[in-house]
């Protein structure tokens, strides 16, 4: 079952992991090994986020994202704080 991502989320995934703007991002996708987002990669992600949300991002928040639905889930419950 895919889980529906946020569209910003897919595009700036897109963008970072130098993919073509037709390929599907899906919540099962990790962000490392299927998206070759490294920890360099990451900071541009975390970038892009803070300014397409308009919220700033915690320093520790990373550790506990392995995939795009966990990234998801953590934006939507604090992008409303």
């Amino acid at each position: 079952m895919s889980t529906t991502i946020d569209s910003r989320i897919a595009d700036v995934l897109r963008s970072v992991a130098e993919l073509p703007e037709t390929s599907e991002i899906s919540g099962e996708q990790r962000l490392n090994a299927d998206l070759g987002i490294d920890s360099l990669k990451f900071i541009d992600v975390i970038v892009h986020i803070e300014a397409a949300y308009d919220i700033e991002l915690g320093d520790d928040f990373s550790r506990d994202l392995v995939t795009v639905a966990d990234l998801d889930r953590y934006i939507t419950e604090n992008a409303a704080k």
